[in-house]
């Protein structure tokens, strides 16, 4: 994939084989991109274009901008809401269907016995919502993570099986953590097959292993 703007010569190569850092040392360039990166993430208006091959790409849909590494949640709400239609579609679908038929003849059964022995006249929806079932047991995903670095490398996975994001954007990670722990996030996304787009606001060191997108404090482009 390739991901350009009016205002770049160059284009940023987004590749699930080679993670891009981009280099942007004007504090007033790096918060004007990355401001408008993340509205377009947000499906707001930019003048980002992401494509692959000819094919114009949605940036709404296949971007997610991290800002916080410390802060990401792998069950928040949108993360669950998609969790929780994924799985109903799998509980209607061929392989569950008639146990997921049972269940709910299970339960409805169960709420007759509950309004027999209360001393209530009750009535219960005949089609009961998976959906709603899934939200009443708390189905959420397992913070099997051990530190935040491992807690975001499950939330960038994620993101890219769950929400079906092709690329990830990583807001001055080498601020964060050491060079080691980048590596442990560029092999988990290689090996997830995620584009990972690492924008920082200085050049830590020279990487041959990845794509570079360099524009220096005077507005120079190195690429």
């Amino acid at each position: 994939m390739k991901l350009v703007h009016p205002t770049l010569e160059g284009q940023l190569i987004l590749s699930a084989e080679k993670p891009c850092v981009w280099v942007i040392e004007s504090p007033r360039d790096f918060s004007a991109y990355i401001q408008e990166l993340f509205r377009q993430s947000e499906g707001k208006e930019g003048q980002f274009v992401l494509s692959e091959g000819a094919e114009e790409k949605d940036v709404s849909k296949c971007v997610e901008v991290i800002f916080n590494p410390f802060a990401v949640n792998i069950n928040d709400r949108k993360v669950l809401n998609k969790l929780y239609s994924e799985l109903s579609e799998l509980a209607v679908g061929e392989e569950m269907y008639i146990r997921t038929q049972e269940i709910k003849n299970d339960l409805l059964a169960y709420f007759l016995e509950l309004e027999h022995t209360s001393t209530y006249i009750l009535e219960a929806d005949a089609e009961l919502d998976i959906t709603a079932i899934l939200k009443a047991i708390g189905i959420r995903f397992s913070d099997y993570a051990g530190d935040f670095v491992g807690n975001l490398n499950q939330y960038i996975r994620i993101m890219a099986e769950l929400l079906h994001k092709g690329v990830i954007v990583l807001v001055n990670i080498g601020s964060y953590i050491s060079e080691e722990k980048v590596g442990q996030i560029i092999q988990n996304a290689l090996y997830n097959e995620i584009a990972l787009l690492m924008v920082e606001n200085v050049q830590r060191e020279l990487k041959d292993n990845v794509y570079q997108y360099i524009i220096d404090k005077d507005g120079c482009e190195i690429f």
